[in-house]
């Protein structure tokens, strides 16, 4: 039980650990180490940056902005590449709307940029009426409670 704890400390306290997890903060922790001998006790926490206006980054808004209902996947709706984004297709075509999709597999700076688009580490990802709702999982979980179909009928209503 002490070896764990031990273990914790000693990774924690540890400067080079600091920098793995936390490369902005190893000029505050180099700073205190420096001026003082008592624990580090606060850290500058990391910001996610905003997206800049790269033309990644401004192809996806343009996307997003242009389809009322978007999906960034693995593959294409009719071959889907992986099991999430097919649960995403089925859930969206059940709906009977005509939703654009994206593959990100072709383009590898879509791949990575709409994750910081969206600031959401994972493929797929729904926007509908230029909101981002979310991954496969949420998309389940509102399709069950009935939220989704709300906002695809107001994107419908939006299409005509």
């Amino acid at each position: 039980m002490i070896r764990p704890i031990i273990f914790a400390t000693a990774l924690l306290s540890s400067a080079s650990c600091t920098t793995a997890f936390a490369p902005a903060a190893t000029a505050v922790t180099t700073q205190q180490q420096r001026t003082s001998s008592s624990p580090i006790t606060s850290l500058t926490p990391l910001k996610m940056s905003d997206s800049p206006d790269t033309p990644t980054q401004l192809k996806i808004q343009s996307l997003v902005d242009d389809n009322p209902v978007l999906l960034f996947m693995k593959g294409s709706k009719l071959f889907p590449q992986c099991g999430f984004s097919n649960t995403a297709c089925q859930i969206l075509q059940s709906y009977n709307i005509d939703f654009e999709s994206v593959d990100v597999l072709a383009d590898e700076q879509i791949r990575q940029g709409v994750k910081d688009f969206s600031q959401w580490p994972t493929i797929p990802q729904l926007y509908v009426c230029g909101e981002f709702v979310g991954g496969s999982d949420i998309m389940i979980e509102m399709y069950q409670s009935g939220e989704l179909g709300e906002m695809i009928e107001k994107a419908k209503a939006d299409m005509v």
